[in-house]
């Protein structure tokens, strides 16, 4: 067997076409070796720029859309680098106030997924009035409603809901609380990998705080318009302002009494009702597991 280094009686001719004298590959075998090695590097390159992780700029990944959902207005879409909601992950929803049209917001995505999935709600800030939540297009049978005493627990709750693998979105309101690196993280690695929806709420004090959530949205009420600015979004840039009508009803709620409208004797009806109503007295300190029945207010 010929080898690097070895000696041989073999004619120039022959040592050309196998190896040089000195025992380093010939021209023919270094051209094979640069070859194989082009093409390995090519393939390594092609699924790098393959990878969901990196950002092309000015075009598009061929993966957008395929586990997303519309939000229902089309400018918010645009705007969106997945051309909707992503499904997977965490997505936070930093308001200056709850109450100011953040459920409005997401009305049409939860409406489609409560119809074969379910939802849980976790700490909202106010009692969830289940004939509100069926008049939205939300099936009230498919929500499961969850009061933890501390936020210890509630983190607990987030994650377990998030792992089980039974939940198509959770809704997790951690208010004005500063959460950990490490929680932040834990929450988006276990929404990704259950590829569950994860809404979380929080304060839009939060907005300076990094965090590895794929999407951050910020959210105020500028008169009868909910202002959206995209503060981070996975895969696309950020900085834009959507402006979208706000619910009439959220509107009258948030002014002076003397400002509201008179409703007419027909009108009375066809009034939208707040999907949630009064704050929720937190002073028990017993947990509270609350499921929503159709037609019956929850307490």
């Amino acid at each position: 067997m010929l080898t690097y280094g070895s000696k041989t009686n073999l004619p120039d001719t022959q040592l050309k076409a196998g190896f040089k004298h000195d025992g380093l590959p010939s021209d023919s075998e270094t051209a094979n070796i640069l070859f194989i090695y082009t093409v390995y590097t090519m393939n390594q390159l092609k699924h790098l720029l393959n990878s969901a992780q990196l950002w092309h700029s000015g075009r598009r990944s061929s993966a957008v859309g395929h586990n997303s959902l519309t939000t229902g207005h089309r400018r918010l879409d645009r705007a969106l680098h997945s051309r909707g909601w992503p499904l997977a992950g965490s997505t936070e929803l930093l308001c200056e106030s709850s109450g100011i049209g953040e459920l409005s917001l997401l009305r049409p995505a939860l409406a489609k997924l409560s119809q074969e999935q379910f939802i849980a709600w976790l700490n909202p800030p106010f009692e969830p009035y289940a004939p509100a939540l069926q008049q939205a297009g939300i099936n009230p049978e498919h929500c499961l409603f969850i009061q933890c005493p501390n936020l210890q627990d509630q983190l607990w709750a987030a994650e377990e809901l998030l792992r089980a693998s039974a939940f198509a979105a959770i809704l997790n309101w951690c208010g004005h609380h500063r959460l950990a690196d490490r929680d932040l993280r834990r929450l988006q690695l276990a929404a990704r990998d259950q590829n569950c929806w994860h809404l979380h709420f929080r304060a839009s004090a939060m907005s300076q705080q990094s965090s590895p959530a794929p999407l951050r949205i910020g959210l105020t009420a500028s008169g009868r318009q909910l202002q959206i600015s995209i503060l981070k979004q996975s895969g696309g840039p950020a900085g834009q302002q959507i402006h979208i009508e706000r619910d009439a009803a959220l509107f009258n709620c948030q002014s002076p009494a003397s400002h509201w409208p008179q409703p007419s004797s027909h009108s009375g009806a066809g009034i939208n009702r707040l999907l949630l109503t009064s704050p929720i007295n937190r002073g028990g300190q017993q947990r509270k597991l609350i499921s929503a029945t159709p037609g019956k207010e929850l307490h």
